[in-house]
Formats: structure tokens, C-alpha cells, sequence
């Protein structure tokens, strides 16, 4: 969703993981969602030491090409991003953003600036210290997850989250 000018410094990217189905060796599946309402989209939360990638993995329904975008994040978005979306959907008088808002204040997670943003269908979940995977290599565009309503309430992403996020903060992970 944003393009923007280079505020911080771009981690390098993690190792590429191309299959939700082959993971690389150290790497845990810690949980998945399936999404069929726009297009049969599967998300795959994998941990790699003390990072997140998100894999996001679909067929296409004519010719059959599968596709797996990485979204990195570190480890402790998954504590962060359930309060932070939380806070950003509060109303203005209990602290919310104000009337209007579309963003949230860039905020350091664990060394790694994120912020959460609103869509026409959901929330943009925002590393602004890791370029796109659907970006181009020569311009900055930060890692910006597209997360619908449908897909966090009513699938059960955010709740997955909420749960791995305890987990996490227990070092239960």
C-alpha cells in the first residue's frame, strides 16, 4: 500500500523461502490460516530463529502457477501487532488516531520499524525497515501486509496471532 521515502536502514533480506510446503532446515510452522474468499490464499507464520516470516501462497485458478510471497517481520510482531491494532482502532477520545487517520506512529519492534494502516478492506501490517517482496529491487517500498477484515475477524488470524503473541512473550517460543 505505501510507498514512501527510506526513513530507516533496510535489514537485508532473509533467506528466501519459495513453498510454504519446504521449509528450511531450523525453520517451524507455528501456524496457518486459509483464506477462500478472494482467491484461495494460504497464510503460513513461520519462525527462523528470532524473525517472522509470514508466507502467503496461492494457486493461480487457470494456469495452475503457484506463488509464495515472504513477509518478514521479527519474532515479536506477533506480541506487538494484535495491542497496536487494538490501539489504532480506538476512537479519538480514548487515544485512537484522529478523525480521519489512516496511520499509525512508526514504532521500534525489537529494531525494526512497524505501524499499522488502514485499507478499503482491512489493515496494512508495516516493517518500514524491510523492502517488499512485491517491490521493485532498485526503489524502496516497505514490506506492507495486506490484512483483511474477513481474514483477521472472522478466519481467525488475529486470534492466531493473540495466541503465538502470549506464547511469545512467555518464551514459550
Amino acid at each position: 500500500m505505501s510507498y514512501s521515502i527510506q526513513d530507516y536502514p533496510v535489514k537485508p533480506a532473509l533467506e528466501k523461502i519459495s513453498r510454504h510446503d519446504k521449509l528450511p532446515k531450523g525453520a517451524v510452522e507455528l501456524g496457518r490460516c486459509f483464506d477462500a474468499t478472494d482467491g484461495k490464499m494460504l497464510y503460513v507464520l513461520v519462525k527462523r530463529r528470532e524473525y517472522l516470516s509470514i508466507l502467503v501462497s496461492w494457486e493461480h485458478p487457470v494456469t495452475h502457477k503457484y506463488s509464495c510471497k515472504q513477509f518478514d517481520f521479527p519474532l515479536k510482531v506477533l506480541s506487538w501487532f494484535p495491542k497496536a491494532l487494538e490501539d489504532f482502532r480506538k476512537p479519538p477520545a480514548e487515544g485512537g488516531l484522529h478523525a480521519g487517520g489512516m496511520t499509525s506512529a512508526d514504532e521500534a519492534v525489537d529494531g525494526e520499524m512497524h505501524c499499522v494502516q488502514s485499507g478499503t478492506e482491512g489493515y496494512f501490517l508495516v516493517n518500514r525497515s524491510r523492502q517488499s517482496p512485491l517491490g521493485f529491487d532498485d526503489s524502496y517500498s516497505p514490506t506492507d501486509l495486506a490484512l483483511s477484515y474477513v481474514l483477521l475477524y472472522d478466519l481467525g488470524f488475529l486470534a492466531l496471532f493473540e495466541t503465538l503473541g502470549e506464547k511469545y512473550e512467555r518464551g514459550e517460543l
